[in-house]
């Protein structure tokens, strides 16, 4: 697996690329053997370093892990322990319900526009003044892919990806889905046709 190790806005060094390059290695090919990349950045954090890794273990499937730690290494060592739990859970998983992780690749995939807007805080900070009933200015337009998936495959998707939230189409009725991490950790479920059976 190809792996792209930077810092930001500080130098790594070869000892720490060669570790990181060795590490993440390791721990992924433990558990699967076709990644496609991976990604590290190790970056100045308020209590000493902090390290963000990225494994695209498929076209789809995203694995991101982060660790903090008064050592670069040591926090590096963080992110690839914490990289480690969520591949084994993940394993065990696949195994349980005997899913494969390329399940999905082939899967009907619906790309549908996505807007961010800036936030009150940005366009205060920008100077400009906005109206009650104006929408907030575009700060990016991007594609954002909606997959065929079963609620269990999107909370394992969710769960690899340290993302706040999945839109995806329900398998067993097709519909629009949404799982998303909740404040106190846990996954919420958010299924519309939910709401016929609570009227």
């Amino acid at each position: 697996m190809n792996i792209n190790v930077s810092g930001k806005n500080m130098d790594t060094g070869a000892a720490f690329q060669s570790h990181a390059t060795d590490a993440l290695n390791g721990v992924v090919e433990k558990y699967f053997d076709n990644a496609v990349s991976g990604q590290v950045t190790l970056e100045k954090a308020d209590s000493g370093f902090r390290v963000k890794t990225r494994v695209a273990l498929s076209r789809r499937i995203e694995l991101e892990a982060t660790g903090v730690a008064h050592d670069a290494h040591a926090a590096l060592d963080a992110a690839i322990e914490h990289a480690e739990k969520r591949l084994r859970r993940h394993k065990r998983r696949l195994k349980n319900h005997r899913t494969s992780i390329t399940e999905g690749e082939a899967a009907d995939v619906m790309p549908v526009p996505m807007m961010v807007y800036a936030s009150a805080d940005q366009v205060e900070s920008q100077g400009q003044v906005e109206d009650e009933a104006d929408i907030p200015p575009v700060v990016a337009e991007l594609a954002y892919d909606i997959e065929l998936l079963t609620v269990e495959q999107a909370v394992m998707r969710l769960e690899l990806a340290e993302t706040p939230m999945l839109m995806f189409r329900n398998a067993s009725h097709f519909g629009l889905n949404v799982v998303h991490r909740r404040e106190d950790g846990s996954i919420g479920w958010v299924d519309p046709r939910g709401a016929r059976r609570l009227t």
